[in-house]
């Protein structure tokens, strides 16, 4: 992967992009990191390239990557899926800076999207502002990458743990600071099945038919002041909830069909 256009905002803030390369694992290590990429890594694009992928809002998609950088705000239960549609499109995305990060920066790279390396420990509930020093300094990176539009990033915006369906702050304080849109992605897919975790994720057949949904944009003034972001916090969780109802019943409900535009489906 070519992180030339990443290091130029890295460099600014002293973080680094990417797995590290630096000699600090053990070569059995280095093995292991190998071993254990290289198998699931196969396995999931095989997995990917025998679903037929759909697309409602790719207009809008197209649109805004166009103009800007952009904010994909997704629920924890369609991470796998996100990844599978960042590949290669200019993403980027904060991850622990420590060696305990380097297994998800190496998935990461080989997915084509951009770690930005920088552990935000400390985060204000109401502000949603990273409050540790490596922490800022990655999101300033992130932030300049997406202000400039040169990259974007995705938001599990119910993770890392939950509760599930409840936005948090964290894309609508990133949205104020880099006046990038919102935009809402959700899954619709057909056979999936269940998994029984926290956030009810769910994994689709060999296959399958999986549609992306893009739906929005949001925007947050960049004056936002607390009341303000829990507004628009509302706004965009009240949307996210509504559009996943209607992907969940996608394939069962005739009128739910009816109410979206017609889908695109790649050959």
């Amino acid at each position: 992967m070519d992180y030339s256009e990443a290091r130029k905002y890295s460099d600014r803030h002293g973080v680094h992009v990417g797995p590290y390369h630096d000699g600090r694992f053990k070569p059995s290590l280095e093995v292991a990191f190998t071993v254990f990429l290289n198998v699931p890594v196969r396995l999931v694009r095989w997995f990917f390239k025998t679903c037929r992928v759909g697309y409602i809002g790719k207009d809008l998609e197209e649109r805004l990557i166009s103009e800007s950088g952009v904010v994909f705000a997704y629920w924890h239960r369609y991470a796998q899926f996100y990844y599978f549609y960042a590949k290669d499109r200019h993403h980027a995305m904060m991850i622990s800076h420590k060696d305990g990060g380097e297994l998800g920066a190496r998935c990461m790279d080989e997915v084509g999207v951009v770690a930005v390396r920088g552990a935000p420990k400390k985060i204000s509930k109401s502000s949603g502002r990273i409050k540790n020093k490596q922490g800022m300094e990655a999101l300033a990176t992130l932030q300049d990458m997406i202000r400039e539009g040169k990259f974007h990033t995705g938001l599990t915006v119910d993770g890392p743990s939950g509760p599930a369906l409840k936005v948090k702050n964290g894309a609508i304080a990133l949205a104020r600071d880099t006046g990038a849109p919102i935009m809402v992605m959700t899954m619709a897919a057909r056979p999936k099945f269940r998994l029984f975790t926290w956030d009810r994720m769910w994994i689709t057949f060999p296959f399958s038919k999986v549609l992306f949904i893009f739906s929005g944009p949001f925007y947050v003034p960049a004056d936002a002041d607390e009341e303000r972001l829990e507004e628009s916090r509302r706004e965009v969780e009240t949307h996210m909830v509504e559009m996943s109802r209607k992907a969940d019943l996608y394939w069962k409900d005739k009128s739910v069909r009816e109410s979206l535009p017609e889908p695109t489906w790649e050959k």
